[in-house]
């Protein structure tokens, strides 16, 4: 199996995305039947998926030359994507850290708010997240991109009765 940056990219990227609303989930969870334990458990998790954020990150930069030489995507669709991912890193990293300082720091530790101002910055990092994952995908999925609704034909198939979208690849 040969793996380029892109595939590297395309294997990290998705853990900061899928992990953090489990870990939201997993706290939520958590907050609602006022465990501890589960809690902290979802704050190991988004220390987890914020090492995650960060390597995804910096495969991201392999990815985009790769794409860019091989001039499979343009620049200006990539930069969107970089732009709003390094946005979600860094507020991925904040909840990371965040959660660290709710396990280690005994101020922390005693404020009963703590897990609600976790999921709160992780909700609004997790909207991010899926913002940055959308943006990567319309870098080679056409039929995704906004202006792919303008240029995208739907034909009937005298067949099957079907619609289908023809994507100009």
């Amino acid at each position: 199996m040969n793996l380029n940056p892109a595939h590297w990219h395309l294997m990290v990227n998705h853990i900061p995305i899928t992990g953090g609303i489990i870990a939201l989930l997993v706290l939520a969870y958590g907050i609602l039947r006022k465990s501890e334990a589960v809690i902290k458990a979802a704050y190991w998790l988004f220390v987890l998926i914020a090492v995650f954020s960060f390597i995804a990150s910096q495969t991201g930069e392999g990815a985009e030359h790769m794409l860019l030489q091989a001039k499979l995507a343009d620049r200006d669709t990539i930069e969107r994507h970089v732009e709003a991912s390094n946005i979600a890193q860094w507020c991925m990293v904040l909840v990371g850290l965040a959660s660290l300082a709710a396990l280690f720091v005994k101020r922390f530790q005693t404020m009963r708010v703590m897990p609600v101002v976790v999921l709160i910055l992780s909700l609004i990092a997790a909207g991010l997240m899926a913002r940055a994952g959308l943006l990567g995908g319309e870098i080679m999925h056409k039929e995704i991109r906004p202006a792919a609704a303008a240029t995208t034909g739907f034909v009937k198939d005298d067949q099957t009765g079907a619609n289908e979208i023809f994507n100009n690849r």
